[in-house]
């Protein structure tokens, strides 16, 4: 059994004009709440109560379920019958846990909508699956029931190989004075970005900027840059800094380069996204710090 995870959340750093608008994504707070309430009770008949007779109220009569198996093997279609089967068969005999994050769901229409996710499954409390699942819910007599469901399996031994990865040790700033200098440039252009001083932000930002964003691409103009921050963040989305994430490093006769995690506030959502990874690269000039190059990753 595979299941998801999603967020509705902005997550923005530079946003330029041309993607702006692919990165915002709002979702339908009241349907998230009316079908994440439908996956708990699922998951409870699941893994707990075991009442699979009530199943098929949650389900629509030609429900599919769709197990993505990665790159070499073929996706396979389970149907409900056989899928309600498999749950009878299976609940109550191991001790099995699923935790979700990041439920998100859209409206298509007035009968159909969309809902995504991220989950791992324990066994025993040791880990046994890491998966993403897409999910088509179908309005029928006023009632939302799920017609079909696509796990997207991530990782079917989450933690096995942990021992064996490469953990760096704690950061410590070769110059303490440069990462002094980096995290007061980081704090006065995150000000201005958060005040919408736009002139101030300028005099910040390279002729030459350039930015790269693993979802809107890759931006070179400074005046649309500047105009799209102006159009799409003022006013709407603050940037909040992870507390002790900033790591700055010495590029001799240039600048520095820092990384860091932040996360964003938009005024339409609820709360804040998660935090995500940034490479900013500072060059002085003329006793002048400027933003050169920005890596934003999600």
């Amino acid at each position: 059994m595979r299941k998801i995870l999603t967020t509705a959340t902005l997550l923005v750093i530079f946003i330029t004009g041309a993607f702006a608008q692919n990165i915002a994504s709002t979702g339908d707070l009241s349907l998230n709440r009316e079908l994440a309430s439908k996956d708990s009770l699922f998951f409870d008949i699941a893994l707990n109560s075991c009442k699979v007779q009530l199943l098929p109220d949650l389900f629509t009569a030609d429900f599919v379920f769709l197990h993505d198996q990665g790159l070499h093997k073929e996706t396979f279609a389970q149907s409900g019958a056989d899928f309600f089967k498999r749950i009878a068969a299976t609940c109550g005999k191991v001790k099995l846990r699923r935790e979700v994050a990041d439920l998100q769901s859209f409206r298509l229409n007035d009968a159909v909508a969309i809902q995504t996710g991220l989950q791992r499954f324990y066994v025993d409390d040791k880990p046994v699956e890491e998966s993403k699942f897409t999910r088509h819910w179908r309005k029928e007599q006023g009632i939302w029931k799920m017609a079909d469901e696509t796990d997207y399996l991530v990782n079917n031994q989450p933690g096995a190989d942990a021992g064996k990865r490469y953990l760096p040790g704690a950061y410590v700033p070769a110059s303490a004075e440069l990462y002094r200098t980096i995290v007061k440039m980081d704090s006065i252009y995150f000000d201005t970005y958060n005040r919408c001083n736009i002139a101030k932000m300028d005099s910040l930002t390279a002729d030459d900027i350039e930015f790269y964003h693993d979802r809107g691409g890759f931006s070179h103009s400074k005046k649309d840059l500047l105009a799209s921050i102006q159009k799409n963040i003022c006013g709407k989305v603050t940037r909040i800094l992870t507390p002790g994430s900033i790591e700055v490093y010495e590029i001799p006769g240039y600048g520095a380069v820092q990384f860091g995690y932040h996360s964003f506030r938009n005024v339409n959502e609820p709360g804040e996204s998660h935090p995500s990874k940034f490479v900013t690269l500072w060059r002085l000039k003329d006793g002048h710090w400027q933003i050169a190059r920005v890596i934003s990753l999600h």
